[in-house]
């Protein structure tokens, strides 16, 4: 079960460095990221995705307990980023608390709506890229690219569940 974890969390690793770094347009919008972008995007990621791997190969229980949380965790941010606005368009209250959401998971605290300034970076960034989805209005689209990185994310995000709880059964 360690080995299949590991495999999981290695592989969507990879993915995300991969769709990250290189032009496979229209499968992504790498080449529309600045190079600054790109940095802190591929940095923050790679710092973060790589130390439950490393939890669970070398056994530190702490790491281990750190992917099962953050994997969870980063599959919530990819639905508050690319599934609720293409769903719903928040208003009144919930826009507010969406909006702060969106700032926090985006790392995006600039001034005004935090929905729109994402959907403006989603034209700069995704639109033109390959999606299975219908358009709805003027709001982000899941593109094939992240629906397969949300899949594979969740996968990871279970796969690390059950082997933390094999690692420690009660």
């Amino acid at each position: 079960m360690v080995a299949l974890t590991i495999f999981c969390q290695i592989l969507l690793l990879a993915y995300h460095q991969l769709t990250t770094h290189v032009d496979l347009y229209p499968f992504n919008g790498a080449r529309n990221y600045s190079r600054g972008e790109k940095f802190a995007e591929a940095g923050t990621n790679l710092v973060l995705m790589s130390l439950a791997p490393v939890g669970f190969a070398l056994h530190v229980h702490a790491l281990m307990i750190y992917g099962v949380i953050y994997y969870y965790f980063l599959f919530a941010a990819e639905l508050i980023i690319w599934w609720i606005p293409y769903f719903t368009v928040p208003v009144g209250r919930p826009r507010t608390i969406y909006n702060f959401l969106l700032s926090c998971v985006t790392s995006d605290f600039g001034e005004g709506d935090a929905l729109t300034r994402w959907c403006a970076t989603y034209e700069r960034l995704h639109r033109g890229t390959i999606t299975l989805l219908p358009p709805r209005e003027a709001r982000p689209i899941p593109n094939v690219e992240h629906t397969i990185l949300h899949g594979w994310t969740l996968v990871t995000a279970m796969v690390t569940t059950l082997a933390l709880y094999a690692a420690n059964p009660r």
